[in-house]
């Protein structure tokens, strides 16, 4: 198979990984019912690191926790669909997709204010 496939492709000797329908690698990074999602990059790690609390670890070791956890976000190949299920529960606290709360109530209300102007017949 793998001449095969050197002799059809002609460039390369190695071979390649076939495209897997799109379905199927969505289908591994749904949510389970415990709205843990398979294949996150925070899997197994300390979930205190998302919550940090300013008033229990002081101010500066919050921040700092706060920036691990949006470091471990930023390179998340489910980030997108955990920060849309944040956004859809909306998650009162910690991190999620990348962003924190007051964040994510930013990004609710620039959406609201949008669908607003959009309805009123405004330009989107």
């Amino acid at each position: 198979m793998v001449q095969l496939r050197t002799i059809i492709s002609g460039a390369s000797r190695t071979p390649h990984l076939v495209a897997r329908p799109a379905a199927t690698v969505l289908a591994e990074y749904r949510p389970s019912p415990d709205s843990d999602l398979r294949g996150a990059a925070c899997a197994g790690s300390d979930t205190e690191l998302f919550f940090p609390d300013p008033e229990e670890m002081g101010p500066e070791a919050a921040e700092w926790a706060e920036r691990r956890a949006k470091m471990m976000c930023a390179g998340c190949p489910v980030k997108s669909m955990c920060l849309a299920d944040a956004l859809e529960r909306k998650e009162p606290h910690g991190i999620f997709g990348g962003l924190n709360a007051r964040e994510r109530g930013t990004l609710l209300r620039r959406a609201a204010r949008s669908r607003a102007r959009v309805n009123a017949g405004g330009a989107g």
